[in-house]
């Protein structure tokens, strides 16, 4: 899975623990915003990258392969 999304000048994380993930690739969310269908949770915004992309489909590469390992 490839994330592409290069003509958006951010990008909007809505999981906690993608969140974490960027955070210890050294990325840092430019805004906190509330959910906006659950005003109870949150959502982090993100300056776009090819570097942040990069790491956003490592992201999800390692979720399907752990989804692949635990779920089937």
């Amino acid at each position: 899975m490839e994330y592409k999304h290069q003509d958006r000048k951010t990008f909007l994380c809505k999981r906690s623990r993608m969140l974490e993930f960027l955070r210890k690739k050294g990325f840092i969310p430019v805004k906190t915003l509330p959910d906006f269908v659950n005003p109870k949770y949150y959502n982090w915004l993100f300056e776009n990258s090819p570097e942040l992309e990069e790491a956003i489909t490592e992201y999800f590469e390692q979720y399907e392969a752990w989804k692949a390992e635990h779920l089937s």
